[in-house]
């Protein structure tokens, strides 16, 4: 357990913030000292309570390394870096520890007169009076901890060091990692994470010792090449596009979007070379978006198929039956199409729950149980983030709700239910039972038609059930 500084100390401490699987999220602030409030002027009451990543953005000049540190963060982080504060031309020697997961406590000394005798801080207070050796800023805490790239300050440094007219062309190229709140909400923030190394492992071996390859933020990444021209920095970036498409990480297809700006005179500000690369990655990011999540979901269902029991053959058994009761209680056309769609990704939020579980022959325990039910919530994040399209996330979430209210999530109950999720909760679970799965016996028609009469009005809507059992018992179309 980290021991909490004297009360005058000069620091923060933060608390943990964990998901309801554990998995960490964010820090809390919950503690600052007294010196910190009064050579920050910032009160305590304005800023406890509130997370880091909230910190970091509102105060916008990086308020005593804070937005640094935030972008660096990583449980049981132990390490020291130096921040230099224009403000009050101050150095201060930042000590970062970590509790198991459970607290964050920053440190700060004030080493400004040990700085200055060396030299370090300039009259003007700009950051970087101080000079170090390539080698030495890569043993000073410039690397970003969780991909091993240049962070941020190093990159600014670097792209002012390297701004001289020798080094013309200098090309800059911006890239962002598309679909990581995607993957952080459906999968957890450990998958966003080994999507960022994945990336930032291809985007690192595209380019040369002396280029300078740095994550610049949570999903983006920026690279300086000096004497690099705009058509070598193009092809670079397709051949980095290329090894994004060939390198998956496992069920995800890694996406990544790019702007590329070139300075080739010295009049240029370096700055808006920088600005246009930026501009241009988020106008490039608009439209590759929507093609890169589709192409996502597309390789989702397609790795489903290989890992259970959804195959096609299932999805056109599901759609007959459904087309069936949509003739029958005369559903609309937008009614008829969120059917078609239900049956095509209602359970793409499988791909989240472990092989183990989805192939297992045995019966599942209590917690594999439970750990199953949450495809219903990946689901809804997967196709909920191509909900422009695709507007049948609400029902992926629900269609294993039951009349009773004793289903999952366990948000509706009866006709709250939407209509479409009711009537593709009973064609699912026909389906189920006269499919071979396995964990399973098939049983035949009749039984099944048996079962879903015993459950109307507790698991079914007992209206929509009856109606689909007279169907059932009256059309042969669909076995």
């Amino acid at each position: 357990m980290i021991e909490y500084p004297s009360k005058n100390d000069f620091f923060l401490s933060f608390k943990a913030l964990v998901n309801e699987e554990g998995q960490f999220i964010d820090y809390i602030l919950v503690n600052i000292g007294d010196s910190f409030q009064m050579v920050t002027n910032i009160k305590a009451e304005k800023v406890l309570g509130k997370k880091i990543s909230e910190i970091a953005h509102e105060y916008e000049n990086n308020l005593f390394g804070i937005k640094d540190i935030y972008y660096n963060m990583i449980p049981k982080a132990r390490r020291k870096f130096e921040f230099y504060t224009g403000e009050l031309d101050r150095w201060y020697l930042i000590n970062i520890f970590s509790d198991n997961r459970d607290f964050l406590v920053l440190f700060y000394n004030d080493v400004t007169r040990i700085k200055k005798s060396r030299g370090a801080a300039d009259a003007k207070g700009k950051r970087g009076g101080v000079v170090y050796s390539l080698d030495e800023k890569r043993e000073y805490g410039y690397k970003d901890k969780l991909t091993g790239l240049y962070n941020r300050d190093f990159f600014e440094e670097e792209l002012s060091r390297l701004n001289t007219k020798r080094q013309l062309p200098i090309s800059v190229i911006m890239g962002d990692l598309s679909g990581l709140k995607l993957i952080n909400d459906a999968f957890g923030h450990d998958m966003g994470d080994k999507a960022l190394k994945r990336v930032a492992e291809i985007i690192k071996r595209a380019f040369r010792k002396e280029d300078i390859v740095s994550r610049v933020g949570g999903d983006e990444f920026v690279v300086l090449l000096p004497r690099t021209s705009e058509e070598t920095a193009v092809s670079i970036v397709k051949r980095i596009k290329h090894d994004c498409a060939a390198n998956p990480l496992d069920f995800i297809k890694i996406n990544a979007s790019f702007g590329i700006a070139t300075k080739t005179v010295a009049e240029e500000d370096i700055q808006e070379i920088y600005k246009k690369a930026e501009d241009r990655m988020y106008f490039n990011k608009l439209t590759e978006s929507r093609e890169a999540k589709h192409e996502m979901i597309m390789y989702i269902k397609d790795r489903l198929e290989e890992l259970s029991y959804e195959s096609r053959s299932h999805i056109e058994r599901l759609q007959e039956l459904c087309n069936m009761m949509a003739d029958s209680l005369g559903l609309s056309e937008i009614e008829r199409e969120e059917l078609r769609l239900l049956c095509e990704y209602h359970d793409i939020g499988e791909i989240g729950i472990p092989r183990k579980i989805m192939q297992k022959k045995e019966p599942l325990s209590m917690t594999e149980r439970e750990n199953l039910r949450r495809h219903s919530e990946i689901g809804y994040h997967i196709i909920g983030s191509f909900k422009e399209s695709i507007a049948v996330d609400g029902l992926i979430l629900t269609h294993h709700e039951r009349w009773d209210g004793k289903g999952y999530p366990g948000l509706l109950k009866g006709e709250s239910i939407p209509l479409t999720a009711r009537v593709f909760a009973i064609a699912d679970a026909y389906e189920a039972m006269i499919s071979e799965r396995p964990y399973k016996s098939r049983i035949n028609n009749e039984d099944a038609l048996t079962e879903i009469s015993s459950k109307a009005g507790t698991q079914f809507d007992p209206v929509l059930a009856r109606t689909f059992v007279q169907l059932m018992k009256t059309e042969e179309a669909v076995v």
